[in-house]
């Protein structure tokens, strides 16, 4: 079977317009895995259910922390459901009691997914059987967090050495994912100009996967960050007007300056001296049907509508996933 990619992403109006306009071949092996912010739109369901009526993983547990409550989590997939886009809840291994009622009251025919970390390998089948779940309707999720720093070869070795051991019980579940995030939170160490960061999350998987017997999918966080905290205000208005756009094995990042200040530029000149330079770098396009390399190539021109920060999520987003979905085996 082919292997299917998990985007780990953020429950927002760029994302949306990311998916909505992936090639009919990308989505097709495309599992969306999105979480709950602080604060959800209240548009962002039917917006949502416009653009993606395949199955999708919601989760909650973020939200839960910061509101205490389920009924962001619980409102989100039985709209979803009622509009037509399978909604499969999501829960992490560790979360609180609270949330697991909350993901078992909606767990239906279509399953759900669950989240552990590594050192939930060798406990986590035992845990949903013990529950009453089956391993067959669940999407298991390892999710490594951010791996940027790691050691490649050795962590990949010994996470490879965890899934080996416990390769029977893996090969019970609906699908099992392996997970983690790379792209840095912020722009601040990066030097102002063109940064190549490597894809560490995607390096890692590749390990891992030649190294088990069993299918293993592959997941990360996209072109963000694990951390889902949202920046304040003050901190966005001072943000420098920067870049992402994924390569094979890097992404290519280009920071840019603040809008104002002594050395302010304006944003729509920004971006578009950024995809003039994504344009000529090495690496670009190369895909079939991205629309995000279209996008790149409007605001090189400078058309109008592709100066914004959500504009440019949309590309990054959007690039991100065809590009992974597109190399995958």
């Amino acid at each position: 079977m082919p292997v299917r990619y998990i985007p780990l992403i953020k429950a927002k109006a760029g994302e949306i317009v990311a998916l909505d306009n992936l090639s009919a071949n990308v989505a097709q092996r495309t599992f969306p895995l999105i979480h709950i912010g602080e604060n959800i739109a209240a548009s962002f369901s039917n917006q949502l259910s416009r653009a993606w009526q395949q199955p999708i993983a919601v989760d909650g547990s973020f939200n839960f922390r910061h509101a205490r409550s389920v009924a962001a989590y619980q409102n989100l997939v039985n709209s979803l459901r009622a509009q037509g886009t399978p909604a499969i809840p999501s829960i992490g291994y560790a979360d609180p009691p609270a949330m697991l009622a909350a993901a078992s009251a909606l767990k239906n025919q279509d399953g759900i997914a669950l989240k552990v970390a590594a050192a939930d390998i060798a406990s986590v089948a035992g845990w949903v059987v013990q529950i009453g779940w089956s391993p067959s309707e669940v999407d298991l999720v390892v999710d490594l967090k951010h791996v940027s720093s790691f050691d490649v070869a050795t962590f990949g070795g010994y996470v490879a050495g965890l899934f080996q051991q416990v390769a029977p019980a893996m090969a019970q579940f609906r699908s099992v994912t392996l997970a983690s995030g790379a792209a840095p939170k912020d722009h601040g160490s990066l030097n102002y100009g063109i940064n190549l960061v490597n894809r560490t999350d995607w390096d890692l998987w590749s390990i891992v996967h030649s190294r088990v017997p069993f299918e293993l999918d592959y997941g990360d966080y996209c072109t963000g960050h694990p951390d889902l905290t949202e920046p304040p205000g003050p901190a966005m208005a001072s943000a420098t007007v920067s870049a992402r756009y994924t390569l094979d094995t890097n992404w290519l990042i280009i920071k840019g300056r603040s809008t104002s200040g002594q050395y302010g530029s304006p944003m729509a000149n920004q971006y578009r001296s950024h995809a003039q330079q994504i344009m000529g770098y090495a690496g670009f396009g190369g895909l079939p049907n991205c629309w995000a390399d279209g996008r790149v190539q409007l605001a090189a021109a400078g058309t109008a509508g592709t100066s914004s920060r959500q504009k440019w999520s949309e590309i990054a987003a959007n690039r991100h996933i065809s590009l992974v979905v597109d190399r995958l085996p």
